[in-house]
């Protein structure tokens, strides 16, 4: 980190990899508190999983509406710095005023407001990865695989806070967190983004013609199933696994462990799936998930659960890196629309859906909602088949 003087003007600049890396770290760890406990703070405020549900579903559906109506206006190469900025900043007014308004049309709006403004953190931070992978050949899984120990670091953390001083550090620790993330936005990046390469003449690459291709419904589809069957997990295994009687530590142990495979695979991903195809990355992801929700749906033994927990590494680690490398492997002036679909379509509103009925399903004491996940996942089989990716 440099302080460069420009016509009486300082900038604190950062190198490219450093701040990306920081990024990865700050944002995650955010996430590693709101993807797990937001409902259990909810909860503890006295929100129904009912009513739990709906919000999450809702602010799927506005992570959709987020991610489609921001990303596509990311016209320059500084525009994602600018875009992080600015949601930074406003999930921290919103976060602050959750201090002193706590009904529940407050929580609601905040919730809703929250997945608007965080949705597009993490195609952020991909757009730029995948930038500076092609810009500076930075190696995206060993950069990104700080943000998942960052995520453990988050989710342990305030599992060990919540028993100490109860759930109102929910709160304080993101606040915190997205205090940090505002800070870091307003750092430089050196070498700076460069501007992305003009399309060729006459090249239509706009989300609807995208969206007529048939590879990219595919690719759409068997992401969004693949990780949407983790819908219910991300949205109601603690709740779950706290009417069984699992502590909550041991609740953040579990979502730790399932980060920490993450962690593994990313680091080691080149050696070990370097030269595995895309759609065998993926067919691989759907085994993966087809035992740990068989397996979690069966037991609460905590030995059984540490150990499927770590096939996390294969139905969500993998299969996003099978997304990035097929991101990866297009025109550069079609990346920003193929991730917007990504994030948008596959990882919002599939998942939204998949939320919202999730809501329905889960019961206290009822393991049926992993049974569920499971049999989202089977048409991946068929579309697997029929996808020509290459």
């Amino acid at each position: 980190m440099e302080l460069l003087t420009h016509k009486d003007v300082t900038v604190l600049n950062i190198a490219a990899k450093s701040w990306i890396t920081a990024y990865f770290v700050c944002f995650f760890f955010i996430w590693g508190i709101f993807l797990p406990f937001w409902s259990v703070w909810l909860a503890s405020k006295g929100i129904s999983p009912e009513q739990i549900g709906t919000l999450f579903s809702l602010g799927l559906v506005l992570r959709f509406v987020s991610n489609i109506g921001l990303l596509p206006r990311l016209k320059t190469a500084k525009g994602p710095l600018k875009m992080v900025c600015y949601l930074t900043f406003s999930a921290l007014v919103c976060l602050l005023l959750l201090v002193y308004f706590q009904g529940w049309y407050a929580l609601a709006a905040a919730t809703l407001l929250l997945n608007f403004l965080l949705a597009p953190m993490v195609p952020l931070g991909d757009i730029i990865g995948t930038r500076l992978v092609k810009q500076i050949q930075i190696n995206y899984g060993k950069v990104r695989l700080w943000g998942s120990v960052s995520f453990i670091v988050g989710s342990t953390f305030v599992g060990w806070t919540i028993g100490e001083f109860g759930h109102e550090t929910i709160l304080w620790l993101i606040i915190v967190a997205v205090f940090f993330n505002y800070c870091l936005s307003l750092i430089n990046l050196n070498p700076q983004l460069q501007e992305q390469t003009k399309p060729k003449q006459h090249t239509n690459n706009n989300l609807m013609s995208l969206m007529k291709q048939p590879k990219v419904i595919y690719f759409i589809l068997i992401m969004g199933l693949i990780q949407g069957s983790h819908a219910a997990y991300y949205s109601f295994s603690a709740l779950y696994w706290t009417s069984m009687g699992i502590s909550e530590f041991n609740i953040a142990l579990l979502w730790g462990l399932s980060v920490f495979a993450e962690v593994l695979l990313m680091r080691f991903n080149d050696k070990l799936f370097g030269s595995w195809s895309v759609k065998q990355m993926c067919l691989l992801a759907l085994i993966a998930g087809l035992i740990r929700w068989g397996v979690l749906s069966q037991t609460t033994d905590m030995a059984l659960l540490m150990l499927v927990q770590t096939f996390h590494a294969f139905t969500f680690a993998l299969a996003h890196l099978a997304a990035m490398r097929f991101i990866a492997m297009q025109e550069e002036h079609l990346m920003v629309g193929y991730q917007t679909l990504y994030s948008s379509v596959g990882l919002g509103l599939i998942m939204a859906v998949l939320t919202f009925l999730s809501g329905w399903i889960y019961a206290p004491q009822d393991s049926t909602l992993f049974i569920w996940m499971g049999c989202i996942m089977l048409p991946v089989f068929f579309l697997l088949k029929r996808w020509k990716c290459d």
